[in-house]
């Protein structure tokens, strides 16, 4: 039983109510003289677990951890989509041979 509760104890630091959101960061681009878009995934803190016993922490692990994998998934897709889109949007003239220079 102590195990247990050791065990439980750990998972619960572990899946502490974590989503995964996209956030917007933007860098400037001296050479093209532009600012360049791309989205990043950040961990956030969701609720924080309250007191429970038992049945109800499991139930509440077990329901973080998948809330925690779905943000992921969900807020990863956004990501990879609007870097993709932000990619193709890029201006065509400003492209940057190997050497760094303007082609």
């Amino acid at each position: 039983m102590h195990m247990r509760t050791l065990i439980s104890a750990l998972l619960l630091t572990l899946l502490a109510g974590c989503v995964y959101v996209p956030e917007n960061a933007h860098s400037y681009d001296e050479k093209c003289n532009v600012m360049r878009k791309k989205k990043v995934l950040a961990l956030e803190e969701a609720i924080p677990m309250a007191n429970c016993s038992n049945e109800a922490c499991a139930l509440l692990m077990a329901s973080y951890g998948l809330v925690t994998a779905a943000s992921f998934v969900v807020s990863g897709s956004i990501v990879v989509i609007s870097n993709t889109v932000y990619w193709l949007e890029k201006p065509s003239d400003c492209e940057l041979t190997s050497e760094g220079v303007k082609s």
